[in-house]
């Protein structure tokens, strides 16, 4: 047994679960784009079962279990059952290579995999690999070697013993992006989770009245985190199985939906949709998004929806509510930023030294939610946490008035000519043109520098604009050796993305440059 004092100031995810179950149990939870809806009872009376199932299968406090799927009212059940058991979720991102997601459940150790009927063929895959499953369970009508998730819901299982489950303990693993090297699995308690929705819930303001348009994942902080706010608060998940706007539209009328992510390549479907004027979206309110990367698409969508749209920086170590600013209606982005409740932030140089006030810095943060450290991998924790401080990766100003400004990931860094570009600077110059929807800069090899600048840039619709007009605006508002050397026009179609939108740099570096970008 632990410290009964300890004990009695933890909060579990559980905890979060069995309070919103009790108290909001006649308030909807989960709405689905089928028209689908559980109500708070329901959605504990599914979950108590499910969680009863799976003790009933062997599934113990400690045990890991993996999950692969789209986000449905299963997974929300899922986590709620898992949180019971006091067993810890693997939340395996759906866009991985099945040889990575073979890396992560190899690693990783489930006894069990859950997953929804589109993604048993990448299973499949990887199947044999997976020495440590025991179970398999499909969410839809399960195809050989799976168990049915209904069928097992239905049994008549016995219910699941409470098990004491600390704060401490760790609730779920959720898998960084992997595009420097393997995924990494950070470890996130019970109390982080807790605390993250927590967070969220009073940095936003939100209520029973608010729901999410949950199209970000759940294997994404971004989704997950929003889960918990939304229990914590008696508020209704809309939980979408792709990013479809138009799907969003209807859910916003239908379900008064009021909040979400709109992220890169999300963003932009939701403003040009040709029939998101048709729906009635008042009730949605804020969005949250990188306002950095296409601050004009920003500025015409808080215009055309009346709404607010919170500029984000955060990470999966620390959650996504690191520090946020705010953009009204109408309103140019300032891409400052404030630091959100709960999180003590520095700006450090290599020797852990408090940067000066406009100086750049290394943003390295402590706090009630922050990850308990990366998946078997104590060398990689030891290194993200040097000097007691888990260190982001991001290079930051601060601003005399207290507020933050991104300037660049330390790994994006370009050295061109014994000097330093930071892309996102280079980016941040090149969005504020009109004509400009969507930039990704990055560095190319070259031979007399070492490294230049490319941009690839994505035009307004109807936008004319060429190399040499890109070039010309950045000699006017940067230093020569920052500015691109190789432009490439893309459709936004054809930008490598991130689950969360993000451009993927390292995809568009890898394509040679050709003679016909040079400028």
């Amino acid at each position: 047994m632990s410290d009964p004092v300890t004990a009695a100031a933890g909060i579990t995810v559980r905890d979060v679960f069995r309070r919103a179950f009790r108290i909001y149990a006649d308030r909807v939870a989960v709405t689905e784009a089928d028209g689908r809806r559980l109500t708070y009872a329901e959605l504990g009376d599914r979950s108590g079962r499910f969680a009863a199932a799976l003790y009933g299968l062997g599934i113990r406090k400690g045990d890991r279990v993996a999950v692969l799927s789209e986000t449905r009212a299963e997974y929300v059940e899922t986590y709620a059952a898992l949180a019971s058991l006091g067993a810890t979720v693997l939340t395996l991102n759906i866009r991985l290579h099945p040889d990575e997601l073979a890396y992560c459940v190899e690693s990783g150790g489930p006894v069990a995999l859950l997953c929804s009927g589109p993604l048993t063929g990448a299973v499949r895959e990887f199947r044999d690999r997976a020495k440590t499953v025991e179970h398999w369970v499909c969410y839809d009508e399960p195809p050989e070697g799976f168990r049915g998730y209904t069928a097992l819901l239905d049994a008549e299982h016995a219910p699941a013993p409470d098990v004491e489950i600390a704060a401490s303990d760790v609730h779920n693993v959720l898998y960084t992006s992997g595009t420097t090297g393997r995924p990494k699995g950070a470890m996130v308690s019970h109390s982080a989770a807790a605390t993250r929705g927590l967070r969220l819930a009073q940095w936003f303001g939100l209520t029973a009245d608010d729901g999410f348009i949950g199209w970000l994942p759940l294997f994404h902080c971004g989704g997950d985190e929003s889960l918990y706010a939304t229990m914590h608060t008696g508020g209704t998940f809309g939980a979408l199985r792709r990013a479809d706007a138009e799907t969003m539209f209807r859910m916003i009328e239908r379900d008064l939906l009021s909040w979400t992510l709109l992220l890169p390549g999300v963003i932009t479907d939701f403003l040009h949709h040709p029939r998101r004027t048709e729906y009635d979206l008042s009730s949605f309110r804020f969005a949250i998004g990188y306002a950095n990367m296409m601050p004009h698409v920003v500025e015409r969508l808080t215009s055309a929806c009346d709404v607010d749209f919170y500029d984000a920086f955060g990470q999966t170590e620390s959650s996504y509510l690191l520090a946020h600013g705010v953009v009204r209606p109408g309103t140019t982005p300032t891409l400052r930023k404030t630091p959100s409740p709960l999180l003590d932030v520095r700006l450090v140089d290599i020797h852990m030294n408090e940067v000066p006030v406009g100086q750049p810095g290394e943003c390295v943060v402590r706090g009630p939610g922050v990850m308990s450290g990366y998946l078997d991998d104590p060398d990689a924790t030891a290194e993200v946490f040097a000097g007691g401080w888990l260190h982001t990766g991001d290079v930051l100003v601060r601003h005399d008035d207290g507020t933050l400004s991104f300037v660049d990931r330390k790994k994006y860094l370009v050295k061109t000519g014994g000097e330093n570009v930071y892309p996102a600077e280079v980016e941040q110059v090149i969005a504020e043109h009109d004509g400009v929807q969507e930039v990704c800069v990055f560095g190319v090899p070259d031979q007399r520098w070492g490294e230049v600048v490319k941009a690839a840039v994505v035009l307004r619709p109807g936008a004319d604009l060429t190399a040499a007009d890109v070039v010309a605006w950045c000699r006017e508002r940067l230093a020569g050796y920052k500015r691109p050397r190789y432009v490439q026009f893309l459709a936004a179609e054809d930008l490598p993305r991130s689950t969360t939108g993000k451009l993927q740099r390292h995809e568009l570096a890898k394509v040679p440059v050709r003679p016909e970008e040079a400028v």
